[in-house]
C-alpha cells in the first residue's frame, strides 16, 4: 500500500465532528504558541515545542510509562508555562480595559506640549507628566481636577498661568491630544504624600510603566534636561528634543505634513506655483 493510498484509507474515517475537534484543538495550540512567543524576556516556545515532540516520541516507540506521565502531567506544565509567562499575563490585568485613541489630530498637540516644556525649563520650573496610551489608568489615580480637555495653547495658559497645576503632582494626558486630569497621584504608591523629593516619583513610574504602555516626562530645570520612564526603562539627562523623539516612537505618533510656507500644500512644481500668482 503507497502512501496516497494510506492516507485516503486512514481520512476515510473521519466525519466532520472530528474536523471540528482538530480545528478547535489547532487553534488553541496556535493562539497559545504565539502568546507565548510575545514574550522577550523568555522565549518559552522552543519549550513547548519541545515537551510536545517528547510526548509524541514516547507514543510513537510505545514507551507507555513516559506517554502517561506526560498527558497526566499536561495541565501542571501548561500552568507553569503560565506562570514563566507573567510578565505578559500582568500588563494584560492590570488595566481591566484597553482604551482605542481617536484618530483625529487637527493640530499637533505633541508640539503644543514640548513648547510649553522649554517654556518651563527656561522659567526654572519642573513638571511631571503622565502620558496613557491605550491601557486605561482611570481605576488606578486620584485626580484633583477631572478634565476631558483637548491640549492647546489655551488650556496650557490657564493650567500654568493660573498656578491650577501643582508641580509635585502629574499632569495625566492621552496619546489622542486631550487632558484628563490635574494633580493626579497613584492610588498605590510608595509614597502616599506628594514627590517632595525630586526622585521620589522614579518608584512608582518604574513599576506602572512597565505593567502599562503609559510614560511618565519629567523636567529638572537644574540641568535643562527631562527625565523619561516607559516599558520599564529610565532615560535620564535627555534633552527636550530626544525626549520627543522617545514619546513619538512609543506611541507611534503620525507624522505631521510639511507644509512649505508661501505655497499651498500639494503644490510641488514651478509652473503650479507660477499659476498660483497669476491674476
Amino acid at each position: 500500500m503507497d502512501f496516497y493510498t494510506f492516507m485516503q484509507w486512514q481520512l476515510s474515517f473521519l466525519t466532520w465532528r472530528d474536523c471540528i475537534e482538530v480545528l478547535f484543538f489547532s487553534c488553541t495550540v496556535y493562539s497559545f504558541s504565539t502568546w507565548l512567543k510575545k514574550d522577550t524576556e523568555k522565549n518559552l516556545l522552543p519549550y513547548l515545542y519541545g515537551y510536545c515532540l517528547v510526548t509524541l516520541c514516547s507514543y510513537y516507540f510505545q514507551l507507555p510509562t513516559i506517554t502517561y506521565c506526560a498527558f497526566l502531567f499536561s495541565p501542571v506544565v501548561i500552568m507553569l508555562f503560565i506562570l514563566l509567562h507573567q510578565e505578559t499575563l500582568q500588563r494584560n490585568l492590570i488595566a481591566l480595559k484597553n482604551i482605542s485613541p481617536l484618530n483625529y489630530h487637527p493640530h499637533d498637540w505633541l508640539e503644543t506640549v514640548l513648547r510649553h516644556m522649554l517654556k518651563a525649563l527656561n522659567e526654572k520650573k519642573t513638571m511631571l507628566i503622565l502620558l496613557e496610551h491605550t491601557d486605561s489608568l482611570s481605576s488606578y489615580l486620584e485626580v484633583a481636577y477631572s478634565l476631558d480637555a483637548r491640549i492647546t495653547e489655551g488650556t496650557f495658559h490657564l493650567l500654568f498661568e493660573k498656578e491650577l497645576y501643582d508641580p509635585m503632582s502629574m499632569l495625566w494626558i492621552r496619546s489622542d491630544g486631550t487632558i484628563r486630569g490635574i494633580n493626579s497621584a497613584w492610588k498605590t504608591s510608595w509614597h502616599p504624600s506628594q514627590y517632595t523629593n525630586p526622585r521620589a516619583w522614579i518608584d512608582d513610574a518604574m513599576v506602572y510603566t512597565t505593567k502599562t504602555d503609559s510614560t511618565i516626562i519629567q523636567l529638572n530645570p537644574a540641568d535643562h534636561s527631562c527625565t523619561v520612564a516607559y516599558n520599564g526603562i529610565l532615560r535620564e539627562k535627555i534633552s527636550v528634543e530626544q525626549a520627543a523623539q522617545l514619546i513619538k516612537k512609543h506611541i507611534e505618533y503620525p507624522i505631521q505634513p510639511h507644509v512649505k510656507k508661501g505655497y499651498e500644500y500639494g503644490v510641488t512644481n514651478q509652473k503650479d506655483r507660477m499659476a498660483q500668482r497669476a491674476p
